[in-house]
Parts: C-alpha cells; sequence; structure tokens
C-alpha cells in the first residue's frame, strides 16, 4: 500500500456576475493539484527549505504567484512597496531573484520520481453564470475523479489525502462540504475508494506542495493569456519545461485527463490546443 499526497491551489477569481474589470484582472480561474507519493515529500521539503536559504529568503514567509507583476511593476517604477501590501517584506529583493526562485521551485519536481498534475481551468469571459457553490464542485469533481482512477491503477490497496491552501472561512467550509458529499454520494465514479473521506485545509506558507501548486497554476495562467496576448514568455517557459511534462495523461493525451475544460466546451477546446500546441513548439 502506497499513501499520496494531493496539494492543490487555485489562481484567478471566479464571479457569478463579472465586470470588464474583473475580466481583466482575472481572465481565467485555474486550479491545480500535485499529487506525489508520500514518502517523497521530506525530499522535496527539504530541498525547498535549502532553495529558500539559499536566496535568503524567510523561511517562514510564502512568495506567491500573483506577488511576482506587482512587485516587478513597483521596481520598474521605482516607488516602494505601501506598508499594507503581503509582500512588503520582498521589497528588497531584486525581482531577478524572485523570478528565478520560482523556476527553480518548480524544477524541484526532477528530483521526485512520482509526480502527476491535474489542472483545471475556466474560461471566465464564456463561462455560464454558475453560482459559485456549484463552479466550484464541478472543479473539485473533476480532481476527485482524475486523483481517484490515477491511484486506483497503481494498487488496490493505495491512498491520497488531498491538501488544499484556505481561501477564507466560508468558501473553505463550502469546499469540505462539496467534497465530503461527493465524497459519500458518487458521481460519474459511484465509490471514491482510493482518496480520504475528508478535505485537509492547511496554510500555504508551510506547505512546501501547495506553493508548488501556486506555481502550477499561475504558470498555466501564464499559458491561457499568452495565446490571445504579446508577453508571459517566462511563465510559458517555466511551464512547458516543468509542468507541462508531469501532466496526468490517458490514451496518450493530456486533454481531459491532465487539463480539464470546466465546463466542457469542444469548440473552445480545439482553440486551446490548437494555441497550446502552438506554443509548446516554439519552446522546443
Amino acid at each position: 500500500m502506497s499513501i499520496f499526497f494531493g496539494f492543490s491551489d487555485e489562481c484567478g477569481l471566479y464571479k457569478r456576475r463579472r465586470s470588464n474589470g474583473h475580466l481583466r484582472v482575472h481572465p481565467f480561474y485555474i486550479r491545480s493539484t500535485l499529487l506525489i507519493e508520500a514518502n517523497e515529500w521530506k525530499t522535496l521539503n527539504t530541498q525547498f527549505q535549502d532553495l529558500k536559504t539559499l536566496y535568503n529568503f524567510p523561511i517562514e514567509k510564502e512568495i506567491k504567484w500573483a506577488y511576482l507583476w506587482r512587485i516587478r511593476n513597483y521596481q520598474k517604477k521605482g516607488q516602494p512597496i505601501p506598508d499594507n501590501e503581503p509582500f512588503k517584506f520582498l521589497e528588497d529583493l531584486p525581482y531577478k531573484d524572485l523570478i528565478d526562485f520560482v523556476e527553480k521551485t518548480l524544477k524541484l519536481l526532477d528530483s521526485i520520481e512520482y509526480k502527476k498534475i491535474i489542472i483545471t481551468y475556466s474560461d471566465n469571459n464564456s463561462c455560464p453564470k454558475y453560482n459559485e457553490k456549484n463552479l466550484l464542485k464541478m472543479h473539485l469533481m473533476n480532481h476527485m475523479q482524475r486523483i481517484e482512477m490515477q491511484i486506483q491503477t497503481r494498487q488496490e490497496e493505495n491512498l491520497a489525502i488531498l491538501f488544499f491552501d484556505p481561501i477564507n472561512e466560508e468558501t473553505d467550509k463550502l469546499l469540505r462540504d462539496i467534497y465530503f458529499d461527493l465524497f459519500n454520494s458518487g458521481d460519474f465514479i459511484e465509490d471514491y475508494k482510493h482518496i480520504k473521506d475528508s478535505l485537509n485545509i492547511e496554510q500555504s506558507h508551510q506547505s512546501v506542495g501547495i506553493q508548488i501548486a501556486d506555481y502550477i497554476s499561475g504558470s498555466f495562467s501564464a499559458v491561457l493569456k499568452g495565446l490571445t496576448k504579446d508577453g508571459y514568455e517566462r511563465g510559458k517557459e517555466m511551464y512547458f519545461n516543468s509542468v507541462h511534462p508531469n501532466l496526468r495523461t490517458y490514451r496518450n493525451t493530456i486533454w481531459g485527463a491532465g487539463i480539464i475544460d470546466i465546463p466542457t466546451d469542444q469548440e473552445q477546446r480545439k482553440e486551446i490546443v490548437k494555441g497550446y500546441k502552438s506554443e509548446y513548439d516554439k519552446l522546443k
């Protein structure tokens, strides 16, 4: 029997009613899960702590993907970071060091033997106006299904334990309740036998797995944004070097297996696949 850890984090923000301003800032809602064997967690964690020490970053602090472009803008303009910003502690650190650190953190995946990545995404520009609960349920259900299918093929007694980054008290409770209902009531999968019966919420700044999941979601957002806008080259490069090779596949494809559109839109998926392949080919 093997135990697996699934670390999950989101990027972007979903709202049922979306203003033009919201869509400019949050064109996509993305959730990623990194699945590893529990016995490899210690290796990953030790190397991550060593990397933080190498860059003289505070061990107890987190460098979120969402901080990067905002810090870059402050530094390009030569402006001090306001005291109320959560990334004020990074003010004296060069952006180059921060982005290099993120890239090297993703490369730590090369040091462990087993890793599978699952990504779900919604295009906020075209997604129907679901209420938050239904949208979150669709994302969570697809992660649970793929993890269950992935784990059960390796050994019957295997078990995966899922860890999510906290959002807020209300949403955390909603996610836990959705997870528990799906686990007990089933869906496409009638019986979840290979994932634990409850969802764990843990602080991201204390979790190497969730911090890596944050970088996975963020780098995938760079790919999606880069399909319609110039730029995002560094993020796309990180993604195709460190995330793409570790995506879950089924019948030799990542689509619907490691990358899942929520809700499924076959015509839109064709366009995404075409653009994705074009970006991948540029970096080969």
